[in-house]
């Protein structure tokens, strides 16, 4: 996925429910209806997106996408049946919170996020407000199906038993570390260099001595789209970034816009069509690299934390809360862990190349030197020196060594099938209207 959507798309990944049919709702965006919750095409669109990781949607591939979409709407419409369920002021409060932790962490703070969008933090909390209830609420009622769901260590043996002895994979190399972050920032200088490189990529193409397609495919820093030739397909205006939606917005269909700057560099871009708030166009990113004095002065700063640590006993946790600049871990007293999941215990080849050199060459306890790398939002480039708290290394799959990790893999199982047969029995219930013409239902797939 494109780094201008991933903002956008991790919100709208994170509620069940966009809208609700009511009067004088313009029903040519609708996809489905459930109920009296609607599904539209957009949403539909931005999930599909995700699904592809960046390849083209097929129909197949864009109504799974919206079968996904109808099965949380259900939920939402039984869980607003059950009376018993509460969501209170203060959990949807908490948990709004944890969307705006993780959506200004992607884009470097509270003040861009509120740049971005040209809102406050009240404003953007109260468009998701209703979406985190009804998310809060669909999970309760999720849950308390589930909760009682448990598996036997006969089970557990049972499942891995399905496996045979051959195929059985090997788990992973598992690692603990807790890091502290500097991110060098860009100076003048470097900024105007790739201002001027876009703009010398613009000329060429004007002058037709290249076209925007194998420009995007040499130049562009967006590896969601650089290897497509800078396209990107019938997007929402909405899912981009302001300064982005507003280009893309006002072009002509053909026109080749002058040289603009964005959170993630500068830009030069191509409408291809645009219609009903979409748009389909090519562009090419030009990220603006830190000068070299911005990633000494981090190295520096980093070496000095790793001294106070290893020479003066200072506690690495309180460095990295005090001084640490990644969001995501910096409260937690640097400690890693997935930003979807909160697991700490992390498979080392998911983390990268860049963990793995530094990682490899520590022994548990050490703190590395000063490296470079990129966080887990995935687009912020920056230094870091990281303590490894625990290794244990690849092995073979084993009841003997791996039970509480076989022993989730089996409750998973058994938790998607009871799930699975739960909500089937539950759509039984709910009004679902499909009027997209491109739905394609599973049972009719070869």
């Amino acid at each position: 996925m494109p780094r201008l959507f991933l903002l956008a798309l991790a919100v709208l990944a994170a509620v069940p429910a966009r809208a609700q049919v009511a009067g004088g709702t313009v029903l040519d965006g609708i996809a489905a209806v459930v109920g009296e919750e609607i599904v539209l095409r957009s949403e539909v669109d931005a999930l599909a997106q995700q699904f592809s990781q960046g390849q083209p949607v097929d129909d197949e591939l864009w109504s799974r996408a919206l079968d996904e979409l109808v099965r949380q709407r259900v939920l939402v419409v039984h869980a607003q049946r059950d009376t018993t369920l509460n969501v209170t002021s203060q959990m949807v409060e908490q948990q709004l919170d944890q969307q705006i932790a993780q959506m200004s962490a992607q884009v470097g703070g509270r003040e861009a996020l509120e740049s971005y969008y040209r809102q406050t933090v009240d404003e953007i909390k109260s468009v998701f407000r209703e979406d985190v209830r009804k998310q809060i609420l669909a999970e309760q009622y999720r849950g308390r199906r589930l909760r009682d769901v448990t598996v036997t260590p006969g089970e557990v043996r049972e499942w891995l038993d399905q496996i045979p002895v051959a195929e059985r994979p090997t788990v992973p190399e598992i690692v603990r570390v807790a890091h502290i972050v500097r991110i060098p920032t860009a100076s003048a200088e470097a900024k105007e260099q790739a201002r001027s490189f876009a703009g010398a990529l613009r000329d060429s193409i004007l002058a037709e001595q290249a076209t925007i397609e194998e420009l995007a495919r040499r130049h562009s820093d967006d590896p969601g789209s650089g290897s497509r030739g800078g396209l990107i397909e019938n997007i929402e205006l909405r899912l981009l970034v302001p300064e982005f939606a507003a280009v893309a917005g006002s072009i002509a269909p053909g026109e080749l816009s002058q040289v603009f700057e964005t959170p993630f560099g500068y830009h030069v871009l191509r409408v291809d069509e645009r219609s009903n708030g979409r748009v389909t166009f090519r562009h090419i990113l030009i990220s603006v690299e830190a000068d070299a004095g911005a990633e000494l002065r981090a190295r520096e700063e980093l070496l000095a934390f790793r001294d106070s640590v290893t020479t003066h006993n200072v506690a690495f946790e309180g460095l990295a809360r005090r001084h640490s600049e990644d969001p995501l871990s910096a409260a937690r007293g640097g400690f890693v862990s997935d930003p979807r999941t909160g697991e700490r215990d992390l498979r080392l080849d998911a983390l990268g190349q860049q963990w793995i050199s530094v990682v490899n060459g520590l022994e548990v306890g050490e703190i590395s030197d000063p490296a470079p790398v990129r966080l887990l939002d995935g687009t912020t480039e920056a230094m870091h020196i990281v303590l490894l708290q625990k290794r244990v290394p690849p092995h073979e799959l084993a009841v003997e060594t791996d039970y509480a990790l076989l022993s989730d893999y089996a409750l998973d199982d058994k938790r998607r099938e009871v799930f699975e047969q739960w909500l089937t029995r539950l759509q039984r219930d709910v009004y679902i209207d499909i009027r997209a013409d491109r739905y394609v239902p599973a049972t009719a797939q070869s």
